[in-house]
């Protein structure tokens, strides 16, 4: 596409949620609450539809499998519109596990695997999930984990109990992609295989629905996922035995960037709820939006906003260039700084609502607790600025040593 051709889609889908999603956000809501609350609500299916309709899905997919094949630079924008509103990405078939599942499917799947499980995720038909966490393994650590994935001939058997499956409670997913170890004695890189698992899979069972500070998360829902003997052909496997490590690795640049400007996206809702509402709020017979205290805290959420949207633009062209390892202290330092910017910003407006801002009378509280889960389920802030620091002192000693040199 053309630099015109992408703002053009831009400003389409800015459109789209302007005018259909976001005031549709308290009937979601109010649907869910009253209905089946694991699956899509009636307006969301139907917003799916329209967006589906007119070609507003699967941006950054390739066009060989039906996407607009936006790169990293072109598809930031979009990301960061899509995530004014939780249910935002999924409207667009454009949810970041969707299009790291996909891109995973379509690299590394039979054809078998890509005819029961890509192809329908691609039409928009079906949801995926994927099951990487175990409950006693410490997650910025997966080298260790335990879950147990055996050959017998021509089938793998799985073992073991897997946590935090986002997504697996949706009436519609699927296809559940599982980390695990075929062989624990390997190298530790080298130990884990990824295989695909229908989710109607005998012996397979789901248990123990996660909240998020209170939050269910429906239709999505995060759970455990019980594996008792339970057998899935040889070609379900993604990748060769034993890459299983390096395949998850390989999702993570887009998997960032589209999480860094879904913060930045959460972050602007939050900052429109809060310039709209000090506004109109009157206090004391004065509106909020004369004191200071109020003046201040829009000034810093504009530029902690903007600091965050230039580093993750500027960390996106630096993938496309070098690559998500050529990137790798940019992309960590991004993880960091997207949600805990993002929260901040939120933190404020929620501040000024008051009990407003706590509850469903807002999107405040629940935009909130989905960045706080990103801040931990994308690993420790810990772990990052460790590699960040590590990364540095290196570079710190490359220059010294040239200079000595």
């Amino acid at each position: 596409m053309t630099e015109q051709e992408v703002q053009q889609l831009v400003d389409r889908v800015e459109t789209f949620m302007i005018e259909r999603v976001l005031p549709a956000e308290e009937l979601n809501h109010e649907q869910l609450t009253k209905g089946e609350r694991w699956d899509y609500s009636p307006i969301v299916a139907q917003l799916r539809r329209e967006a589906k309709e007119q070609g507003l899905r699967l941006f950054p997919v390739d066009p060989s499998l039906g996407g607009l094949g936006l790169n990293l630079v072109e598809f930031a924008p979009i990301a960061e519109r899509i995530n004014w509103s939780n249910m935002g990405p999924d409207i667009f078939n454009c949810y970041s596990g969707t299009i790291s599942n996909i891109n995973t499917l379509s690299r590394y799947g039979s054809e078998a695997v890509k005819e029961q499980f890509l192809r329908p995720l691609l039409a928009g038909e079906a949801r995926s999930t994927i099951s990487i966490t175990e409950r006693d393994v410490p997650s910025s650590d997966p080298t260790e984990l335990k879950f147990s994935i055996r050959r017998d001939g021509d089938h793998y058997v799985l073992n073991g109990r897997k946590s935090w499956a986002t997504g697996a409670m949706h009436a519609k997913c699927t296809a559940i992609l599982v980390l695990g170890a075929t062989d624990p004695d390997a190298p530790r890189h080298q130990r884990h295989s990824l295989v695909v698992v229908p989710k109607g899979a005998p012996g397979l069972t789901l248990e123990r629905l996660e909240t998020v500070m209170g939050f269910d998360d429906a239709p999505f829902g995060h759970c455990d996922l019980i594996f008792d003997d339970v057998r899935v052909p040889v070609e379900n496997r993604l990748g060769d035995e034993g890459a299983g490590f390096a395949i998850i690795q390989e999702t993570l640049g887009l998997g960032r960037i589209q999480l860094g400007m879904g913060a930045v996206g959460a972050a602007e809702r939050a900052m429109m709820e809060m310039c709209s509402w000090v506004e109109k709020r009157v206090i004391g017979g004065r509106p909020l939006v004369e004191r200071g205290v109020v003046t201040d805290a829009i000034a810093r959420s504009r530029i902690e906003i903007d600091q965050a949207r230039a580093f993750i633009m500027h960390t996106a062209r630096l993938i496309q260039e070098k690559g998500a390892r050529g990137a790798r202290s940019e992309v960590a330092q991004a993880k960091v700084l997207a949600p805990d910017m993002a929260l901040r910003v939120i933190d404020r407006a929620m501040q000024f609502h008051g009990g407003a801002g706590l509850s469903w009378s807002t999107p405040l509280a629940e935009l909130w607790a989905h960045q706080r889960a990103v801040r931990i389920g994308e690993g420790a802030d810990e772990v990052h600025r460790e590699v960040v620091a590590r990364l540095e002192l290196e570079s710190q000693r490359r220059r010294r040593k040239a200079y000595q040199d």
